[in-house]
């Protein structure tokens, strides 16, 4: 039979024993991670490990110390080695759109980019000076002396050519350039070749004469382009003569320079880079050259020897630790800039790249969201990529969105331990889902949300709030609001009387209660502070609650908590609004009439049924096929539903109370009304486990309460949910005062014997006891096969329906 449970059972109760405290002073601090081995072992296990892709996925419920844990540990694993390399851009000589990555030592990289820094400074204010001395000059002079003269006597000799031929060389302005041309002279005047016709007009010149002077006029067109093209010949030796002669006299200044760079920069990587540099310094030192065209507002004509210090690990101690928020594509992996030229037109340039955080934490750890990740559609693919190769690749935004080509910076060597924070649905999805999952994050770092219900873990819970007090001033807490509070922890862990490991969520409750301590002037928060504080803020978040048990103290949603019915039951669900919790009940019926159709499941028909209630509704058939169809098949049409339910139902909890319903239906035998049941049921009747049994009972409760307890009413549960209750106060103390009652059932015999008061019977082969209730739903459903099979035969076959009286 059902049994009725003591108030004892009602409540778990912080021993007196476990505090041997006055007050939460008393407790050390907590200094370590407490209620958390497994995944500390884990943590330190992967972080500990070498190895490509021991990388660790953090799992468990928010609030349990996820994070705080992992910057712990990290706190602990930066030490006191010596801080990862810089990384640095810089421009590709040899292929100007790859530009090249250095690895070079910490602060390294500042001191390269000062070094080639002061080296250009230097060089252009250098080659200035060199240029304009006197003895350069002469050098120079002295170089080009024979290469000029020899100009000079070419185009003298063309020049005296022309004029003994009765020609001028002319020089013609054409817009901002001038050209040589040829003109003729006539009577002292000289006159284009193409006006000679006018002159003939006019009897300057005769016809012949006009003819003689065109022809001369093209040979001497033809010998100037070989006069200029030895020219321009003559000229660009001189160039080359004149830049021989600037690398003599520049050549050892750069060895200078570049020397002293490196031994600035005092780092070997460094090395192969300013070689490279000494290199194009001389293949492109008219770069460096005084320039009086430009007025200084256009690039920067020294950019190639420029250098793009995107890591900066200067003031690095030990291995970094990158905690990312924000793990947008670009955060996390970096990005090119876009930049203006002077003629305001798009450029891109090797001193745009800028690193991202994953670049940042080379060389140590890197925490992401897994949420926030997977938020972001690029990030989760490159970051296997990246963790696969162990390298980075930097890119615009345009090349990744549009494969648009621009500069495509040489990969950086990746060396980081990357740690995840998300659920354990995540993990689960990605290790099935994705078969790279399991090769970049093997290892598992899963946080219970649970601990033992023992002194120790309680000892390990207060002190965790002590740290919380001391960190933020607040009022300590006396005996019994340390014992109020492990009470909570045990209501929060909502599992066989388990403490709740979410620590931030009892933080809070200690924040508010030592609120209204120091409201109150108290020295210390007691008990009743902890309870007012939960009062509170269920009372803050319970306006839901609260409008769905007015709907139902009006009447609006029918709910009977006095009396009895045939074929109707009061189910108990849980609402969770994820800030809220709260129980209420449901009015649950079963109509039963003539049909093969069995059981109908008015809420899949109706499509708000989830699969969860389906295979509830499933099993409650099996238990009624192999109690009752035996030796007559079901020969019914039953229909259960939730009454005024207009939204979706899942879960199986409410397949018991199915299984009532239809029982009293078959049977005749009304139901209490002042007894809700909760609890699902496999094929045989047993009476199985449910979740939110507290918020359950607590809402059946309240509407009885509201009005006015007969001290009949009360709550039928599976006993395997005795050892869960932690029920609220007002609820222990009606119990106890004999107002309300708590029952536990293992079977559906012993729950439909509390609903009805009549026994559910005993089986003598294929008979039920007559009279009982299993006995009257046998004889019933005989009688309507026996009714259907002569409806068939009366009406050639046709379907034939007729409701039981009081069904």
């Amino acid at each position: 039979m059902a049994h009725e449970l003591d108030v004892a059972e009602l409540a778990w109760r912080c021993p007196e024993g476990w505090l041997t405290w006055k007050t939460l002073d008393e407790i050390e601090p907590a200094r370590s991670i407490v209620g958390q081995d497994r995944a500390v072992e884990a943590i330190d296990f992967g972080l500990a490990i070498g190895g490509v892709g021991y990388n660790i996925f953090v799992t468990g419920l928010s609030g349990t110390g996820r994070l705080t844990t992992i910057k712990r540990f990290l706190d602990s694993q930066k030490g006191d080695s010596a801080p990862p390399n810089d990384i640095c851009y810089v421009y590709n000589f040899r292929s100007p759109g790859r530009p090249q990555v250095l690895s070079l030592k910490a602060s390294a990289g500042n001191r390269l980019r000062g070094a080639m820094d002061a080296m250009i400074a230097e060089l252009a204010e250098s080659l200035g000076e060199i240029i304009n001395d006197q003895a350069f000059r002469k050098r120079v002079d002295q170089a080009l002396g024979d290469l000029k003269k020899r100009e000079e006597d070419r185009i003298s000799s063309f020049e005296k050519k022309v004029k003994g031929s009765g020609f001028e060389l002319v020089q013609i302005q054409l817009g901002a350039v001038t050209r040589p041309d040829i003109y003729a002279k006539v009577n002292d005047e000289t006159v284009p070749i193409e006006k000679l016709g006018d002159r003939v007009r006019a009897g300057d010149v005769t016809r012949e004469e006009a003819r003689e002077l065109v022809s001369r006029y093209n040979e001497l067109m033809s010998e100037m382009e070989e006069v200029f093209a030895e020219v321009t010949g003559l000229r660009e030796k001189m160039q080359e003569r004149a830049k021989e002669v600037r690398k003599e006299v520049i050549c050892p200044l750069l060895d200078v320079v570049v020397q002293r760079a490196k031994d600035t920069v005092n780092d070997d990587g460094a090395g192969e880079y300013l070689d490279g540099v000494r290199t194009d310094l001389e293949e492109n030192i008219d770069l460096l050259m005084p320039d009086d065209t430009t007025d200084g507002g256009g690039e920067d004509p020294f950019v190639r020897w420029r250098v793009n210090v995107v890591v900066d690990n200067s003031e690095t101690k030990g291995r970094p630790v990158e905690i990312e928020t924000e793990p947008t594509y670009t955060n996390l992996f970096g990005t090119i800039e876009r930049g203006l030229t002077a003629q305001k037109e798009n450029a891109v340039s090797f001193l745009n790249i800028r690193a991202g955080s994953l670049l940042r934490a080379n060389g140590g750890f890197l925490v992401l969201n897994a949420d926030d990740m997977l938020a972001e559609g690029r990030v989760w693919p490159s970051l296997k990529r990246a963790l696969k190769y162990r390298r980075v690749q930097i890119q615009s935004p345009e090349s990744v969105l549009l494969g648009a080509t621009t500069l495509k910076p040489s990969p950086v060597p990746l060396d980081v331990k990357v740690v995840v924070i998300g659920d354990r649905r995540v993990y689960d999805l990605l290790y099935r889902l994705d078969a790279d999952f399991s090769k970049v994050f093997k290892v598992l770092a899963d946080f219970d949300s649970l601990m033992p219900p023992e002194p120790d873990a309680a000892k390990n819970i207060l002190s965790v709030l002590r740290k919380v007090g001391e960190e933020e001033d607040l009022v300590a807490l006396d005996r019994s609001g340390m014992a109020a509070i492990l009470e909570v922890a045990v209501r929060q862990g909502r599992f066989r009387r388990h403490f709740s490991s979410r620590f931030s969520d009892l933080a809070d409750v200690y924040r508010e209660a030592s609120f209204r301590a120091s409201q109150d002037a108290a020295a210390l928060v007691s008990g009743a502070h902890i309870h007012g504080a939960v009062e509170a803020r269920r009372r803050r978040h319970g306006m839901s609650e609260e409008k769905t048990h007015e709907w139902i103290a009006q009447g609006i949603v029918k709910i009977a908590t006095e009396g009895t019915c045939v074929g109707q039951v009061n189910g108990l669900a849980v609402y969770d609004l994820g800030h809220h919790r709260f129980g209420s009940p449901s009015r649950i019926t079963a109509r039963i009439g003539l049909g093969k159709e069995g059981i109908i499941n008015v809420e899949r028909s109706a499509g708000l049924s989830g699969p969860t209630y389906d295979k509830g509704v499933a099993i409650l058939t099996g238990f009624l096929r192999g109690t009752f169809a035996r030796r007559v098949p079901l020969s019914m049409a039953c229909s259960i539903t939730f009454e005024q339910s207009y939204g979706g139902v899942d879960g199986d909890s409410a397949s018991s109370t199915e299984i009532y319903a239809i029982l009293s239906a078959l049977s005749g035998l009304p139901l209490r009304q002042d007894v809700a049941v909760t609890g699902s049921v496999d094929q045989y009747g047993g009476i199985q486990p449910i979740g939110g049994v507290n918020e359950k009972i607590e809402g059946f409760f309240e509407i009885c309460r509201a009005r006015g307890l007969t001290g009949t009413q009360g709550v039928m549960i599976p006993v395997a949910n005795v050892p869960d209750l932690q029920l609220n106060g007002p609820v222990v103390d009606a119990v106890e005062q004999g107002r309300f009652h708590v029952w536990s059932v293992t079977s559906v015999e012993e729950g439909i014997e509390l609903l009805t008061g009549v026994p559910a019977g005993h089986q003598d082969g294929d008979r039920w006891t007559p009279g009982s209730v299993y006995g009257r739903c046998q004889a019933r459903l005989e009688e309507m096969a026996r009714l259907l099979r002569k409806a068939g035969k009366g009406t050639g076959g046709e379907h034939a329906e007729d409701e039981t009286a009081g069904s």
